[in-house]
Parts: structure tokens; sequence; C-alpha cells
């Protein structure tokens, strides 16, 4: 599918973020919003993800979305993904075609409600990542993603085995790869 049809397909599909504000519910829960980052390369449209630096105190090394905790002074769930994606990668706010928002997604160890958001970049885009959170940033093929061969396990900490997707050095599994494979259904083409 051409990057313009699938980008028509999730303004389209994704719920709109302008016409209604993302309220933070209740600031005692654990709440959290992240970006999906997508842009166009060599005819492509690629998704931007970080692996998380190897020091820090949970999510060791594992790849996720530019995203994080809600702060008191966000004013909703969108400005908490755009401040923390900026704060990760260095990426403003204003550089980014919010194009909505999927569900809310719980993690399974963690107890956090996760906001995923969706936008469009501009590349080539000036990065940088922030080396106190993020180890590495890097973007994969929407088409890949989609792709079976792409897909394997993944054994966490020596016990459970987790669909993943293994693409390069990268293993996408968790929170992260279940709000990319939300993103992968909304591009399905559906039957009229």
């Amino acid at each position: 599918m051409s990057p313009e049809r699938s980008l028509a397909l999730l303004r389209e599909r994704l719920a709109p973020t302008r016409a209604q504000a993302y309220p933070i519910a209740d600031p005692a829960k654990k709440t959290a919003a992240v970006l999906v980052p997508l842009f166009e390369r060599e005819d492509k449209l690629q998704v931007l993800y970080t692996r998380r630096a190897d020091f820090l105190p949970s999510h060791q090394g594992e790849v996720a979305f530019p995203g994080g905790k809600v702060e008191k002074t966000d004013a909703d769930l969108l400005a908490t993904a755009l401040r923390e994606t900026h704060e990760e990668i260095g990426l403003r706010p204003e550089a980014v075609e919010v194009l909505g928002s999927l569900s809310m997604i719980s993690t399974l160890a963690s107890g956090f409600s996760v906001a995923p958001f969706v936008g469009v970049i501009s590349y080539p885009m000036k990065l940088r990542a922030d080396p106190s959170e993020v180890a590495e940033i890097f973007s994969v093929p929407l088409d890949v993603l989609s792709d079976q061969r792409f897909r394997g396990n993944y054994r966490w900490r020596q016990g459970a085995d987790y669909p993943a997707i293994l693409y390069g050095e990268q293993t996408i599994w968790g929170l992260t790869m279940r709000i990319t494979l939300a993103l992968l259904e909304l591009l399905q083409e559906r039957a009229a």
C-alpha cells in the first residue's frame, strides 16, 4: 500500500485528537502517553522507535515509542506524549502532525494505562537521543512490521516466551508490539 493511502486510512480511522481533549482522568493513577511517529522514506512509510537505555530502572534496553508518564504540568495526554517525545528524541511538538489516537492500552506488568497518539513527521528530521533515557533511535518500514516472516518469540528473563517482531538486531514485543499491531489493524483494507 502506498504511503499516501496508508496515511489517508489512518486519518479516516483514528480517533480525532483536536475535536476533543484527552483529559488526565485521575492524576493518582499510573497514566502515560506515547507518540507513534510515522515518516516517508524511499517511497515507504516508516515507524520510528527508540531503544531504552540499558541502565534505566525499568524496561532496560527494550524497544519503545517515545513517551512516558504524565506530569502535573501536562494539560492532557496528548501534551504528555509530545513533551516526552521532545525530551527523549528532540522532536519538537510543532514538527508533528497528529493524525489521531489509538485506544488506551494497559501494561501487563507495571499497571500503567497508556494513550498512544499517531503522528506524521518530515524526513529527513533532526533528532537527538537523550542519553539518560534513550540508547538508540531507529525506524522499521511498515511493510516489514506486517510481514509474518519477521515474527517470532522473545523469552523475557528466562521466563515465558512472548510474541515479537524481529527486525535486524531489534526485538519489538510487549506493549510496543501491541500498539504496533493496533496500528497495523487500522491499515487493513476492509471489504465493502
